[in-house]
């Protein structure tokens, strides 16, 4: 990036600096930013009366909602309000944010606009990111890696206790680590590597025979992770004024069945019964894909969604919207 794109905030670590136009080098080829005043990318003021007759729906998310890699238009919220008439999609998006960030992103700017919808959508991942105060992070402005703070929930007799709060501003570079003989890819992952580039699939076969499972923090009811994240979740229904769905993104392990999804389905099956959500579930849609189809979804090196990838989440989770609008 040849600018940065963020600022700080104390109460969510960092946001897209507002009202900001800028285009972003990408191995894509390049795409286009856009931001609101809120801070978010978002084509449209949120806080602008409603148009009579449209519903509006908010989508919170990661990275892979605020579409890093694709320019605005093409996000598969986007892509959702051309195709869904009488639908506004507002997308609150932040890069590289847990799903604690995104529930303070809600009651910091969401929790007041009118709506018909509430769509949590945060990336399977999100679940590792939630009980660290610290992540580690490229500088947009340099290249170098700094850590940086952000909010962080603790449990204490089951009620969530913000730390963090304000976030502390300092940005600290850091050293890239050495890779020692741990985390040096071992015979094995070299040699299942090759294979798969001989044979496409026989990476996500291996990983099938061995039941591999990620994050591990879902295969638990009882994790500490995952009870962090549930309560987050719940508490998030509880001070939302409209109507919730629950729509985990899953990763491109996920989508190209090596990993099972069993455990973190299962996981947001339980908390959306438990708090009266709809879920959605946008993975058969890229499991119906022929195998070789599902890795042009992503791009080659960064494994965010591309173009393609957008319009399969697009396609899923508008076709779910449909019917929890009733449209």
């Amino acid at each position: 990036m040849s600018r940065d794109l963020f600022e700080y905030h104390p109460v969510l670590g960092y946001r897209f600096i507002p009202q900001l136009k800028a285009r972003v080098r990408h191995e894509g080829g390049g795409y286009l930013v856009r931001t609101s005043s809120l801070g978010f990318r978002q084509t449209s003021e949120p806080t602008r009366p409603r148009t009579p007759g449209v519903q509006r729906v908010l989508v919170f998310g990661d990275s892979y909602t605020a579409g890093d890699g694709v320019s605005n238009g093409y996000r598969y919220t986007d892509l959702i309000e051309q195709q869904l008439d009488g639908v506004e999609v507002v997308n609150f998006g932040l890069p590289g944010s847990g799903t604690d960030q995104q529930y303070l992103s809600y009651c910091e700017y969401a929790k007041d606009i009118d709506a018909d919808l509430l769509v949590i959508a945060p990336m399977v991942e999100n679940i590792v990111r939630n009980p660290v105060g610290h992540r580690l992070t490229m500088s947009s402005t340099n290249g170098r890696l700094v850590r940086r703070a952000k909010p962080y929930f603790e449990l204490s007799n089951g009620q969530l206790v913000l730390k963090h709060s304000p976030v502390p501003k300092a940005v600290v570079e850091v050293d890239a680590e050495p890779r020692d003989q741990e985390t040096q890819p071992g015979i094995a992952q070299r040699l299942t590597a090759a294979a798969d580039e001989r044979l496409p699939g026989f990476k996500a076969w291996t990983q099938r025979v061995r039941g591999i499972t990620w994050p591990v923090e879902y295969d638990s009811e009882d994790d500490p992770a995952w009870r962090l994240m549930r309560e987050i979740i719940v508490q998030w229904k509880d001070k939302a004024s409209t109507p919730v769905a629950l729509c985990p993104i899953p990763t491109f392990g996920h989508v190209q069945g090596g990993i099972k999804a069993d455990p973190y389905l299962k996981r947001f099956a339980e908390v959306a019964q438990t708090i009266d959500a709809s879920l959605i579930n946008p993975l058969p849609n890229f499991l119906d894909l022929p195998y070789a189809e599902r890795g042009s979804c992503r791009f080659p090196n960064d494994e965010h969604p591309n173009e393609k990838g957008h319009e399969v989440l697009a396609n899923a989770i508008g076709a779910q919207l449909r019917k929890i609008l009733k449209l």
